[in-house]
């Protein structure tokens, strides 16, 4: 039976793109479904034992992968999914052996391994759901864009005008220039420039999965690839830990921010001082 640690809703929600995993000095597992709400639902697993941790995913010591669907159910997956032993690139809802085999996730939980490695050995950038890597087209090395969608599939995505070697600041759905233009990138695939919104070359970011603060305003990008202007940053004080889709803050509060970018303030019953391992980037 799911427990639901209360919650306040600034704006309103829906949709499917954020999960995540809070790992407590005592064991517990919370999670946070697409909602933005947090659930303990008797998940335990002690921090020692979580070797990695994604967005949506974690690895334990054992190489034992262990998944979050957008409902905030945890799922274990059988050994025979295990996880490779050398990890070089964890996203949001992926992640990329030394080798380059890359092995994504959908909104469900489920476990899917790529065949395309000879694409995902030299990587130059990478996001919570996408990755820039270098590949040969005519014998000749080329930047190309990859994003891996909500159901967990691989699409190469060309985006005019987009010098792919420009980028610079990347965040969980989202990226920027170095002309300070802004992209964010849909779950189903598709990337948008957000021109529109302004320029962002100079600001300093905080970045989490599908949020940022820069310029004393908090941004939140949805799944559809909605960029928003939700709240100003000093609303919150001191910003402490960044998750994927959830930052605390220094004096004590969770917020967590959905898969629509709405942000709510989510009590727990727990200290956050007991917050041991938490999904990031």
């Amino acid at each position: 039976m799911k427990i639901l640690l209360g919650f306040f809703a600034i704006l309103t929600s829906s949709l499917a793109f954020s999960q995540s995993m809070l790992v407590m000095n005592t064991g517990k597992v919370l999670t946070i479904d697409d909602q933005g709400m947090v659930y303990d639902l008797g998940n335990f697993l002690l921090p020692y034992q979580v070797k990695q941790m994604g967005g949506r995913y974690l690895i334990d010591e054992d190489r034992i992968i262990r998944t979050v669907d957008h409902n905030g159910l945890m799922y274990t997956k059988d050994k025979g999914d295990k996880a490779p032993v050398n990890i070089e690139y964890f996203g949001e809802n992926y992640f990329i052996s030394k080798l380059g085999k890359m092995f994504t996730f959908d909104e469900q939980g489920f476990v899917y391994k790529g065949d395309r490695e000879s694409e995902f050995r030299n990587i130059k950038n990478h996001g919570g759901n996408f990755v820039v890597a270098e590949k040969k087209v005519h014998m000749e090395k080329v930047l190309a864009l990859f994003v891996i969608t909500k159901l967990g599939a691989i699409i190469e995505v060309n985006v005019p005008g987009l010098d792919l070697d420009q980028i610079n600041y990347v965040g969980g759905n989202y990226f920027t220039t170095l002309k300070g233009e802004l992209f964010t990138v849909s779950s189903d695939g598709f990337v948008y420039s957000k021109l529109e919104m302004g320029n962002f070359n100079g600001w300093q970011f905080k970045m989490g999965g599908n949020y940022f603060v820069a310029h004393n305003s908090l941004y939140s990008v949805s799944e559809t690839g909605l960029l928003m202007s939700v709240a100003s940053a000093s609303d919150f004080g001191d910003f402490k830990d960044l998750g994927t889709n959830f930052f605390t803050t220094q004096d004590g509060r969770l917020f967590t921010i959905s898969a629509s970018g709405a942000i709510r303030n989510a009590p727990l019953d727990y200290k956050l001082s007991d917050i041991s391992v938490f999904s990031h980037l």
